[in-house]
């Protein structure tokens, strides 16, 4: 059982990596590259709770929550890609189980009251320590830039050499359609989002699954489901008291006697099978059923719960300076933003899928206040919003940002373009440049250019075509801002002005 284990946390690694990687245009893949997010209990309760409303996206996290009641955390143990990225740095480093600080095995509880109560006022920070959004978020922002890089540094070397060159060409073929993006992708943050998921990992080499023991809410959440568990160990009367159990216990689960278990803390891994001298430890669903227990402590809850509320009135009451929301453009679909901040997990599939196509979506900083850290917003200056392109619309599990078709898509508002005559060529130098006219994909160009007679600097007269911009046929992609050739920031620019959300 812990060979079958270790290939189904295998197979479910690959799986996440497999959809991660489907999430690039053309988006063909089958099976929703947001699988993994849908399926996540915490996810679905917090966006349901915070929303206000039922999301149909999140059936598959019904069925693991029913799954969870008879057999017990097995999620953590066979399936999480977290927890599997843990055990391979594990076991690579060789490093010792460890035991847990017993203090701080109810700290995941207390994480998740302090998490579920932010939820009921509707303010969502379940994504800053849900395991399936941390390691998405963390695979789009640093991981697979980090990786593309030293892809192409790697490539630029080889191709200085002579020898091997069609082989090159073919292999560079094949990273260019699954791996490597035509051009790098760099995204904000990306840097901090990295030392997040480095100090998980490095607390492995304190104790083995120290993040899952005593910080992973979805591993609370879980064994709060699992506290009628079926499937549990159960060792005979034969026992001599070895203790070789506890040191293969990834979770410390077993108790000093050697023969009791924590079983909402056990994640089935099976080592204390496996690793049992006189073979008397079994996990199975014999044996009398018994109601588990967790230690919390009521100064624990309340001040879970109290810590959950100022969180709240921080992020509900933080300054929001209105200078800033002209860059608070938001994907088309995009609901009401109270609506969208209270469903959006930050996993950051709608950025990882754009770097494949207009690359126009990065994380946000303070644009919108402390509550909408990390959400996406449009950056044009660096990307724009491709006209042929729905892609961001289907991968959001939450449905912060709803599903569009292409009709409605190329219809739907995300800003206003606006000219900044002091930077645009033909405004101040009076010189030839309509790149933006060129550029702007509407049907009926939402950039207009009219010929003027001008007094040029020298004192003779010219005439010059300057740009203006139809209120009416801009749809805010930005592309005029991407392709603008003025050094530096740009002179047209797009703003939320007149943005279209989704209302159901």
């Amino acid at each position: 059982m812990r060979t079958l284990r270790r290939i189904a946390q295998i197979f479910f690694f690959l799986f996440f990596t497999y959809l991660f990687f489907s999430a690039s245009y053309p988006l063909k893949s089958v099976i929703p590259v947001d699988l993994f997010l849908r399926a996540d209990p915490l996810i679905a309760i917090s966006s349901i709770l915070s929303s206000r409303a039922f999301i149909n996206t999140f059936l598959p996290a019904l069925i693991l929550i029913l799954l969870t009641i008879p057999l017990g955390r097995v999620f953590c143990g066979w399936v999480c890609p977290l927890g599997t990225l843990l055990d391979g740095i594990s076991y690579v480093s060789k490093s010792k189980i460890g035991k847990s600080i017993t203090k701080l095995r109810t700290l995941k509880y207390y994480v998740l009251i302090f998490l579920l109560i932010g939820v009921l006022f509707s303010s969502q920070l379940v994504w800053f320590l849900d395991p399936i959004s941390l390691l998405s978020r963390s695979f789009t922002l640093s991981i697979l830039p980090m990786a593309n890089f030293f892809l192409a540094e790697a490539f630029g070397i080889w191709f200085r050499m002579d020898v091997f060159q069609d082989f090159l060409l073919k292999l560079q073929g094949f990273f260019s359609s699954t791996v490597l993006p035509i051009q790098l992708t760099f995204f904000r943050f990306s840097g901090w989002v990295f030392l997040i998921l480095l100090a998980i990992i490095s607390l492995e080499f304190l104790s083995r699954r120290f993040w899952c023991r005593n910080l992973c809410p979805l591993g609370a959440l879980y064994a709060f489901f699992s506290k009628f568990q079926l499937l549990r160990r159960r060792v005979s009367e034969k026992c001599t008291l070895c203790g070789d159990c506890t040191e293969v216990c990834k979770m410390d689960a077993i108790e000093g006697d050697f023969k009791s278990t924590k079983d909402t803390e056990c994640i089935l891994c099976w080592n204390c099978i496996k690793d049992c001298p006189a073979e008397v430890t079994s996990i199975n669903f014999s044996g009398e059923r018994r109601n588990l227990k967790f230690d919390l402590s009521r100064r624990g809850f309340l001040s879970s719960f109290v810590a959950g509320l100022f969180s709240v009135g921080i992020l509900k009451t933080s300054y929001q300076d209105q200078n800033n929301r002209m860059g608070l453009v938001r994907p088309p679909g995009s609901r009401p933003e109270p609506e969208f901040l209270d469903r959006c997990i930050r996993c950051h599939k709608c950025i990882r899928i754009c770097s494949t196509s207009g690359r126009f979506l990065q994380p946000s900083f303070l644009e919108g206040g402390l509550e909408s850290f990390l959400t996406p917003v449009g950056v044009a200056r660096y990307g724009y919003c491709e006209y042929n392109c729905t892609m961001c619309t289907e991968v959001c599990p939450t449905q912060a940002i709803h599903p569009l078709d292409l009709e409605t898509k190329k219809k739907t508002v995300i800003g206003l373009a606006f000219i900044d005559r002091s930077r645009c060529i033909p405004w101040y130098k009076n010189e030839k440049c309509i790149v933006c006219e060129e550029q702007c994909p509407t049907p009926k160009k939402a950039i207009e250019l009219r010929e003027e007679k001008v007094v040029h600097f020298d004192g003779t007269e010219r005439m010059v075509l300057r740009p203006y911009v139809i209120e009416e046929l801009c749809i805010g992609c930005g592309i005029c801002e991407t392709k603008c050739p003025v050094e530096g920031e740009s002179a047209i620019k797009v703003t939320p002005q007149n943005e279209q959300r989704w209302v159901d």
